[in-house]
């Protein structure tokens, strides 16, 4: 036997007797004593007169017989003594073998035992512990003296709140109690919750004073369709009133390598200015993608998509070398999976036109509401010859009307380069495509430069069967731009 386990098991053999021991010089009263005491003791008592601190240990035992503490240190000298003294070990453990009996068990019978039996928390705490162990309600009641479903609701307390739950034994207030108990998609998801927490059907029907029926539905319909599984038609009808299918689109020119004060945050920040509109495209222009450069408008749409929980798609299209080293284009940022993305080359113009650097227009086809629509985002060359800009509006019309002209609807945004009076702009307009935000307001609209705009050359078009109920700037930050964005609502 070891002699730690030998210790252990002596010291709780001889605690019950150690006061008549103290008290009485004469020793262990035999017939207080059974006779593996009286055998051990006979071996132990010479060395307990000789050693001070073993004496002092078990006098602390004797005044304080429940204190854990002091059977711990009474343990621990009779260890020390044991160790010291080896011989006298293997005697003490003769002796027990000769008894033929079992040294008592060290500790309590239960963890209870240990921290308090009348202890309210920890008997709620045992509670739950039997009822996730899987003895019945009706038995822990039994025991406990308790409802049938007071384990249930103690339960529940536990499962919101975790120990701080228990402590009244009154329960604490859900998540529900915080927002608002009379919204019905929030009541039957707390039905829900409390269902798959393990509170049977009946508790939840009384406590929401439903039938056990519904509760059970509830729960089968959430499991087999998530959250939509519960809504009514009612609750549909609110969501389209408040959700009506509107298209939200933005622009912004991403300043190709520019960087904030922060030096890292520009990119984060422009999300942060766009993610409110929940858009279902964003077009950008100078994004970078290369030259050691993760590309711009992907880093853009996963910050958009982390602020929104929509997936976007990021599509980018290479246009020419920005400063002779980073390549630069456009991109554009999807909700919908694009049925269809295609590069309009921009660069190649008819008449011996030439714009001062490669460009190229990006398309993309999707669906949304059950409706076909055309995204692409555009940006014109800064030639100072106009006509550059409108060969390039000319050819990009032409290319969207020969490969969707059964299309309802198309949108163009982007950096256009050019203001609302070039022949570009006005080519656009003979073309049917309507000019977002002076659909909207009759002046003001400038995007350039940021900080101190002079002139409007940032647009969204809007050409098929389709109405702008709303438009505007948006990120007007020389920190984040040169350029300011725009957005429009499309119906």
């Amino acid at each position: 036997m070891e002699v730690q386990r030998l210790a252990r098991g002596l010291a709780n053999l001889l605690a019950p007797f150690l006061a008549p021991f103290l008290k009485d010089a004469g020793g262990i009263a035999a017939e207080d004593s059974p006779a593996l005491v009286r055998a051990v003791w006979s071996k132990l008592s010479p060395h307990m007169g000789k050693d001070e601190r073993l004496k002092e240990s078990a006098g602390d035992l004797m005044d304080a017989p429940e204190d854990p503490d002091a059977l711990a240190c009474f343990r621990m000298e009779i260890k020390r003594l044991l160790l010291k003294n080896r011989g006298l070990a293997n005697v003490l453990e003769e002796a027990v073998r000769r008894a033929g009996a079992a040294l008592p068990e060290s500790g309590p019978q239960g963890w209870r035992d240990l921290l308090g039996r009348e202890e309210g928390v920890l008997e709620r705490l045992e509670m739950i512990y039997l009822l996730r162990s899987g003895k019945g309600p009706e038995q822990i009641a039994a025991q406990f003296g308790v409802d049938p479903d007071y384990p249930l609701r103690v339960n529940e307390w536990f499962s919101l709140a975790g120990v701080a739950g228990l402590l009244s034994g009154e329960g604490v207030k859900s998540w529900l109690d915080r927002l608002d108990r009379g919204d019905p998609v929030l009541r039957r998801i707390e039905m829900i919750r409390l269902r798959r927490s393990g509170t049977p059907a009946r508790v939840v029907a009384r406590a929401y004073n439903a039938v056990e029926d519904y509760v059970e539905r509830l729960h089968e319909r959430f499991s087999r369709e998530g959250v939509l599984g519960i809504l009514t038609e009612e609750d549909l009808d609110r969501f389209r009133s408040l959700h009506p299918p509107t298209v939200r689109v933005c622009s912004y020119n991403l300043h190709g390598t520019h960087r904030d004060a922060d030096g890292q945050q520009r990119l984060r920040r422009i999300a942060k200015e766009l993610a409110p509109l929940d858009p279902h495209a964003a077009a950008f222009q100078e994004v970078v993608s290369g030259a050691g450069i993760e590309d711009t408008s992907e880093q853009i749409t996963r910050w958009i998509s982390s602020m929104t929980g929509y997936h976007y798609r990021s599509q980018f299209a290479y246009c020419h070398l920005f400063m002779e080293k980073y390549p630069e284009g456009i991109a554009l940022s999807l909700r919908s999976v694009p049925r269809r993305t295609r590069t309009i080359d921009l660069t190649r113009l008819p008449g011996g036109l030439k714009p001062d650097m490669p460009r190229n227009a990006l398309a993309a086809e999707a669906e949304i509401f059950g409706r076909r629509i055309l995204f692409a985002s555009v940006h014109l060359d800064h030639s100072a010859d106009p006509h550059v800009r409108l060969a390039q509006v000319e050819k990009l019309v032409r290319e969207i009307d020969a490969e969707g002209a059964d299309i309802p609807c198309s949108i163009l945004a982007g950096d256009f380069n050019d203001v609302e009076s070039s022949p570009a702009i006005d080519y656009l307009r003979s073309a049917g495509y309507r000019d977002a935000y002076r659909a909207c307001h009759r002046g003001a609209g400038n995007t350039y430069p940021a900080g101190n705009a002079q002139s409007r050359i940032d647009y969204i078009f809007v050409r098929g069967r389709a109405v702008v109920a709303a438009s505007g700037l948006l990120a007007n930050d020389p920190e984040l731009s040169d350029h300011i964005g725009v957005f429009a609502e499309i119906r």
